[in-house]
């Protein structure tokens, strides 16, 4: 698997667009306001990828990061990814349900991740989140590249 692979979410979810994963590596200002938003130390606001968490995430948050309930959920039961889970558990559902208001079909992820190359998920996806103006990674949790500000329309139909 390629060096990416970190950013291959255990939910689903491509960390290559996650806020957090994003701040750090593009945008100091966005990376204070989370802080400032968390209440924690800019430095805290850090994440290498879900696959990376449990030895070097982001532990300031109650939720997400080293507290991750999904993560801490698999880590739990041995499992790597929600889709080697036979429970309908409410906190997957949940996540599930914003993440597919954001334009990220978290099930079908995780289906498709599955049954082929997970190279080639990531390099859609990759491409998926990418402006198309500038380039630059775009974030999930955004209307807009944090980079040029060109706004984009988050579209499921992308993901086949």
């Amino acid at each position: 698997m390629s060096q990416d692979k970190d950013l291959v979410g255990r939910c689903g979810l491509y960390c290559g667009s996650c806020i957090i994963y994003r701040a750090e590596r593009d945008s100091e200002k966005l990376r204070k306001c989370i802080a400032e938003r968390n209440d924690c130390e800019v430095k805290e606001v850090h994440c290498g990828g879900c696959q990376t968490l449990v030895e070097d995430g982001w532990d300031s948050d109650e939720v997400w990061g080293k507290n991750c309930d999904i993560v801490n959920c698999l880590e739990s039961r041995d499992l790597k990814t929600c889709y080697d889970c036979d429970d309908q558990c409410k906190t997957f559902e949940n996540w599930y349900q914003e993440m597919l208001g954001q334009g990220e079909d978290l099930k079908e992820n995780l289906k498709r991740r599955n049954e082929g190359n997970v190279e080639n998920w990531l390099k859609e996806e990759r491409e998926r989140w990418s402006c198309l103006k500038c380039g630059s990674p775009l974030i999930i949790n955004l209307d807009e590249c944090h980079r040029c500000g060109e706004k984009y329309q988050k579209n499921l139909e992308s993901q086949s």
